[in-house]
């Protein structure tokens, strides 16, 4: 069964990115070089091979512990935070409809989970309320401080990702994408290829620091 739901997560993850892809290449110029179901960019086809290995990981995990809500939950945001890497890397932009389309995405599985299950779906929503507020002051406090230098789309992305992650695992997203987003930058620096007013597009480490977190707890 596990190996099913394993296969099932990847494909499921596999056709959400590659059908998005080209869609927010011709929307945005991204320079992908996407022709319909074609992708031709090596970056590309990376971020998406490793979006099918994560969610076919998460699904063979099973996710432990966690509800139904919370295991869709899980694959939708990994399908919408590997677009937004891409795009993020390549446009340095977080769209607010995208984002919307994720919280709509989140209140459609919240919502029908408090009608199936009320009280499981109560619980569900204060912990997502909880991964919210978290993430969002957390953020929000990063971009007081650097002096705004990190975006605001990524402080409303952090708040987003809040709601699916909960109180749970925000945190964790944040530290392993921060600190790799740390390990990367120092790497650059030096080999000259950064400086110290440089920035580096953020969503990229926040994705992979919420596939090491889903993988982990």
């Amino acid at each position: 069964m596990r190996i099913v739901s394993a296969v099932l997560a990847a494909l499921v993850a596999a056709a959400g990115y590659y059908i998005a892809i080209p869609v927010m290449d011709r929307k945005y110029q991204m320079g992908l070089n996407c022709k319909g179901w074609r992708i031709s960019s090596l970056g590309v086809l990376a971020v998406g091979g490793i979006t099918v290995l994560a969610a076919g990981g998460i699904g063979y995990l099973n996710l432990q512990g966690d509800s139904p809500a919370l295991r869709i939950l899980a694959m939708l945001l990994i399908w919408a935070m590997s677009v937004l890497a891409v795009l993020d890397y390549k446009k340095q932009i977080v769209p607010n409809r995208f984002l919307l389309l994720m919280l709509l995405l989140w209140t459609a599985v919240t919502g029908s989970y408090i009608i199936v299950d009320t009280g499981g779906g109560l619980v569900l929503f204060f912990r997502a309320l909880a991964g919210a507020v978290t993430g969002g002051l957390v953020f929000l406090l990063c971009y007081l401080l650097s002096g705004r230098k990190i975006g605001a789309g990524d402080v409303k992305l952090v708040f987003v990702m809040g709601l699916y992650l909960t109180g749970q695992r925000i945190i964790g997203a944040i530290f392993y994408g921060a600190l790799l987003c740390c390990v990367y930058s120092l790497i650059q620096m030096g080999r000259k290829k950064l400086g110290l007013k440089d920035g580096v597009p953020i969503v990229p480490f926040l994705y992979l620091g919420t596939l090491i977190t889903l993988l982990i707890f």
